[in-house]
């Protein structure tokens, strides 16, 4: 007698997704996990930034390397730098009178410029904008300094002196940074640059006392 024949699968047969499909899938699952996880994390930006301590004129500003006091500010379209010679902009100069006062170790900052309302920054520079720190000040010990930095005039209504240890600003991230309000404005701007007496910008000298 014939019997009834019961068909089987074959034994090479695969059910479900084949290999590149299963795949393709967990790729983008892995991605739109990696770009969720990506939006909960801060953007480099921000972890990189650097910490602003601010302050305004007469403020003890406290910084992890030290602290830092504005005492004067001054304006004038020609400087008298430590050497005697007289320096002439077309724009203003821009002369801060500050002290610096070092924790924990010997050092002395050498990053000092000026920001303006629109975040330009220019900085002191051994041709055109004295700054003479006098070389590492130790700590605890007030060490008295002037800086003259030149503005084209509309960069002085707002501007802001900017003060932190290392001269690279791509070293500045996530370290403090000393910002102080000098509290300038247009008539400041104007006033200096229609002056011509030149403001002397002394050398740095430690202990208490007076402004340079």
């Amino acid at each position: 007698m014939g019997g009834r024949r019961v068909a089987h699968p074959a034994s090479g047969r695969r059910t479900g997704l084949p290999r590149q499909a299963a795949f393709a899938v967990l790729l983008v699952a892995a991605l739109a996990t990696g770009r969720a996880v990506e939006g909960l994390m801060p953007v480099d930006d921000e972890t990189e930034a650097p910490f602003e301590r601010t302050g305004g004129v007469g403020d003890r500003v406290e910084t992890r390397w030290g602290d830092v006091e504005v005492t004067s500010v001054a304006g004038s379209t020609r400087i008298e730098d430590p050497h005697g010679t007289i320096h002439v902009t077309g724009g203003v100069y821009v002369v801060v009178d500050w002290t610096y006062t070092a924790a924990g170790e010997p050092q002395v900052p050498t990053y000092v410029a000026i920001r303006d309302a629109e975040g330009r920054e220019f900085r002191t520079s051994v041709e055109r904008n004295p700054y003479s720190s006098g070389g590492a000040a130790q700590p605890g010990i007030p060490r008295r300094v002037s800086a003259a930095i030149e503005l084209p005039a509309d960069a002085v209504d707002g501007a802001r002196l900017i003060v932190t240890l290392q001269p690279n600003p791509e070293d500045h991230r996530r370290d403090d940074i000393a910002v102080i309000d000098l509290g300038l404005t247009g008539d400041d701007a104007g006033a200096w640059a229609a002056s011509d007496e030149p403001v002397e910008v002394a050398g740095a000298a430690d202990g208490p006392g007076d402004a340079p």
